[in-house]
């Protein structure tokens, strides 16, 4: 079941910062509010101010652990809302509490110990690649964001980002792009 007002659930290590996340407050007008999920930022009140620095006047902000974050996503929100997490594996610890989260975009991971290139501008572990492929197989639609001069924001399907294996064994990959919203 689909977390009530949850309106847009973006993995970014950037969580809030200026142009990407104007564009996707645009993108949803009805949104008037951002939860930032992260067990440190959660802790850290200076933080939170800044992230309020950064948000059009009149949007809120709130920053919370996991631990605190799933009860009241299960519960459902009072208000529309963007969901903000640094990290694939906070998305996979909501899903794992019973959150029922549907959709997941993926925008800015970078390169860090142990992260590879995943696609374009996003770096993903291992272990990171395994948690987009549990989330996926769970049918959380999963997409990786881009930006096109024709089309202006879009996200591309993460299942036709994954390599994949031809007959002979060698990897392949798509890049047919598709335009959403």
């Amino acid at each position: 079941m689909s977390v009530k007002n949850l309106v847009f659930t973006r993995i970014d290590d950037r969580l809030i910062h200026g142009q990407v996340m104007t564009a996707w407050i645009h993108q949803f007008p009805e949104c008037a509010h951002i939860m930032v999920v992260d067990d440190q930022v959660s802790k850290d009140p200076f933080m939170t101010k800044m992230f309020q620095l950064l948000l059009p006047e009149g949007t809120t902000i709130e920053t919370l652990s996991v631990d605190d974050a799933a009860p009241k996503l299960k519960e459902g929100l009072a208000r529309q809302t963007i969901l903000l997490a640094k990290f694939p594996l906070t998305i996979k610890r909501l899903v794992d509490a019973g959150v029922g989260i549907d959709f997941v975009n993926i925008g800015g991971m970078g390169m860090s110990a142990g992260r590879k290139k995943f696609y374009k501008n996003i770096a993903a572990s291992p272990e990171e690649r395994e948690i987009f492929k549990e989330l996926v197989a769970k049918g959380i639609t999963t997409s990786i964001d881009g930006n096109d001069a024709q089309y202006g924001l879009l996200t591309i399907p993460l299942a036709i980002c994954v390599p994949r294996r031809n007959d002979e064994g060698m990897q392949t990959a798509s890049h047919r792009r598709v335009h959403h919203r």
